[in-house]
């Protein structure tokens, strides 16, 4: 493949794919989607819709399986379905896929891990971009515009690099990571808080406003730092502060007041919450919390927060219960 990489596919064209599905659009990319449900049918007949940070309105081919698109050699498939999604996805499409690039843009580790041990090839991103499906065939992209983007676990190559360009050219904030293995370790355990903000119904931006929320974040974090250190996993962390410097940080005392700008209509959700509050009867918690769950298992470093948090917030998608269901003292007690 040369660095013309100009054929893209955006399988799992949620909100963060129909984000970066329309930015590719805007500057005259070919992109090609695969959706399902009601949303997959609003793509086809009124085309996509972006609304807040990203906006605009694109015609683009939508299909309910890669098979019935357009594949050349210049095609990089980009992978934006939830993790539990991925292999039965990849395994319909093993033969379009074999020799395609796979640009993972996924939270979690599982998906570029499963991806490489089958011998794809396989890229992955860190994703800072919050986005939600408001109605079939209109996302909201609530905040963020950050990409890094490498070769699994390591590199870079023509392949990453062209798609960064285009992803800066498209107006995102996107750079080459050729450690990327170390910054999704990093989100990942980002995304540990997503289990807590559902099961106790906080929006991003409330999350760090009140000292009891921060205290229970930055425990959750504390385990994970100590399970990857017995592991000798590195996590690098967007910002300026390494994982255990971001721990301190959220135990500083006092209330942190939430941005005047932030509103009802404005504030963001994790996608774990969306998977409560829709009803969805599955969640990815297991890929994040439960990862570091299972990691510390093996390395005899006990999680119980963790645990809690993936156990629970499992258990209230299964049986339909909205978020709101927890507090930081209901979730502690059942650590104990």
């Amino acid at each position: 493949m040369g660095i013309n990489t100009q054929n893209y596919i955006v399988h799992g064209a949620g909100g963060i794919g129909c984000v970066i599905a329309g930015r590719l659009a805007a500057i005259g990319r070919n992109v090609q989607l695969v959706a399902r449900g009601p949303h997959l049918q609003a793509l086809q007949t009124q085309g996509l819709t972006l609304t807040q940070n990203t906006e605009g309105t694109w015609k683009l081919r939508a299909e309910s399986s890669a098979h019935n698109l357009d594949i050349d050699d210049q095609t990089v498939v980009l992978l934006a379905m939830k993790t539990d999604d991925t292999f039965g996805a990849i395994e319909q499409h093993s033969s379009l896929y074999k020799n395609l690039p796979l640009v993972s843009f996924q939270n979690g580790v599982t998906n570029e891990e499963w991806l490489s041990q089958r011998g794809y090839n396989t890229y992955g991103c860190t994703v800072m971009v919050g986005a939600e499906i408001t109605q079939p065939g209109i996302i909201r992209h609530s905040g963020g515009t950050l990409l890094e983007l490498g070769n699994w676990p390591s590199g870079t190559d023509q392949i990453s690099e062209a798609l960064v360009a285009d992803l800066s050219t498209s107006g995102m904030d996107a750079s080459v990571d050729d450690r990327i293995i170390d910054g999704k370790w990093g989100k990942l355990v980002r995304n540990l808080a997503n289990a807590y903000l559902a099961l106790t119904n906080l929006s991003v931006q409330e999350a760090s406003c009140h000292p009891d929320d921060r205290q229970f974040i930055a425990d959750v974090n504390e385990e994970a730092a100590d399970v990857l250190e017995a592991a000798q996993i590195s996590a690098r962390t967007v910002g300026k502060r390494n994982l255990r410097e971001q721990i301190a940080r959220l135990r500083e005392p006092g209330i942190w007041p939430a941005k005047p700008t932030v509103t009802q209509a404005t504030r963001s959700y994790p996608s774990t919450w969306q998977d409560l509050a829709l009803q969805r009867r599955r969640v990815e918690v297991d890929h994040f919390n439960g990862a570091i769950v299972r990691l510390g298992e093996k390395h005899q470093v006990p999680a119980p927060l963790n645990r809690v948090l993936r156990d629970r917030c499992i258990s209230a998608a299964k049986n339909l219960t909205l978020p709101g269901s927890e507090t930081a003292d209901s979730l502690r007690s059942a650590a104990l």
